[in-house]
């Protein structure tokens, strides 16, 4: 038997053919915090501090732990498309419909529903230009425009602002609150004068997943405007802050009846897996560790307020897990500084902040080493500009 080559044209040389479409292709793809992994192999360090995602540094529950061993025999199996358990006990944590109820793949699965179920090519999305870089991502796959809100002085969403850039055209009004990433938020009168003057046609999502971490006494209480039935309101939020289940991806909305039977029809019918699902309904039932989680949250920005005061560093007063920092310097630097040290930061040039730097609160042990190393580059930085180094 003879066989016979069959010239073909690489691949590399056929020239791309592929239908992609121009608005998918000039996204720029998120990028999140980098793992502990990625960098013990890049340096060969095997202490490494991530202080970069606003992650629950206590982990999850220990309810949610034993729940998912208990569970883990049965992941052969399908999930509950309903979460039917889950659903039932959210529903009775937060004394709400259980209509009212969708749940996600983490809670930005929730804002990609809202994205594919209420945006056409054309269409317009409205948020702020400092805020989660997940809302311009999803609304440029769908073909939308993503219109951008300057901050107030004081790094804040301009609800007023927003209002002004409202246009037929518009569908979707993304309010991080509090944001991420400057942690400030705008308060219960605010959002009360906002939403008695946006239109009825337009959805406005907002996007709670640091509320668990609110002190703040005129925050607004979002979800009674669903409770009552506001046809327009969307509030988001997750299992993954202070319920420390980031790795399972678990987060849901509250929104009218009619609005969460909509979305239900773009969602995915296994969308939440069978783990998050036990671990999310057994950590509901431990107001312990949400208590221990906030109070090492409230004490460590006490801690970072004080500290960074005395570096002469400025910084946005929070009311999430993380403090946005003012390194008056290169954030990169700073970020690239730390690495070499096994402390993992965000840098916020992504943000339109260069020379801000991220910083998730941690254990106590954490904080002050972060603390201790800022000192050291800050040090540095004195000597190189004073020619000592």
């Amino acid at each position: 038997m003879r066989f016979y080559a069959v010239h073909r044209t690489p691949y590399s040389e056929q020239g791309l053919m592929l239908p992609f479409k121009k608005n998918i292709q000039d996204i720029k793809p998120y990028e999140p915090g980098k793992p502990i992994k990625e960098l013990q192999r890049e340096y060969g360090m095997r202490h490494v501090i991530k202080l970069a995602s606003n992650e629950n540094p206590l982990g999850p529950s220990g309810k949610a732990i034993r729940a998912m061993r208990a569970a883990i025999r049965d992941v052969h199996l399908y999930p509950e498309g309903s979460c039917h358990y889950l659903l039932t006990r959210l529903s009775e944590e937060l004394e709400i419909d259980p209509a009212h109820l969708i749940f996600g793949n983490g809670s930005n699965e929730i804002i990609e529903l809202l994205a594919r179920g209420f945006l056409s090519e054309g269409d317009e999305v409205i948020s702020s230009e400092m805020t989660f870089l997940v809302y311009p991502i999803l609304s440029q796959v769908c073909g939308a425009k993503f219109v951008t809100v300057p901050m107030t002085k004081d790094y804040r969403y301009d609800l007023e602002a927003i209002l002004g850039a409202i246009t037929p055209k518009t569908k979707l009004i993304f309010i991080a609150n509090p944001n991420n990433p400057t942690g400030t938020y705008v308060t219960a009168g605010e959002v009360e004068d906002f939403l008695s003057k946006v239109p009825a046609n337009v959805v406005v999502c907002f996007d709670e997943a640091y509320v668990d971490f609110v002190e703040a006494e005129d925050f607004p209480k979002m979800l009674t405007y669903v409770k009552a039935g506001r046809p327009n309101v969307v509030v988001l939020r997750t299992f993954s802050k202070a319920y420390g289940l980031a790795g399972l991806r678990i987060g849901y909305g509250a929104a009218s009846k009619e609005l969460v039977a909509y979305l239900h029809k773009v969602r995915q019918p296994f969308n939440v897996n069978s783990l998050a699902q036990v671990a999310a309904t057994a950590a509901l039932d431990d107001s312990f560790f949400r208590w221990r989680t906030k109070w090492l949250v409230v004490r460590g920005r006490k801690f970072y307020y004080r500290k960074l005061k005395k570096l002469g560093l400025g910084y946005l007063p929070s009311q999430a897990n993380f403090i946005l920092v003012n390194m008056k310097s290169d954030g990169q630097e700073v970020y690239q500084y730390l690495l070499r040290q096994g402390m993992i930061v965000r840098p916020m040039g992504a943000y339109k902040l260069p020379d801000w730097i991220r910083i998730t609160i941690g254990r106590r042990s954490q904080n002050v080493e972060l603390i201790r190393l800022l000192k050291g580059y800050l040090t540095k930085k004195g000597e190189r500009g004073t020619g000592n180094a």
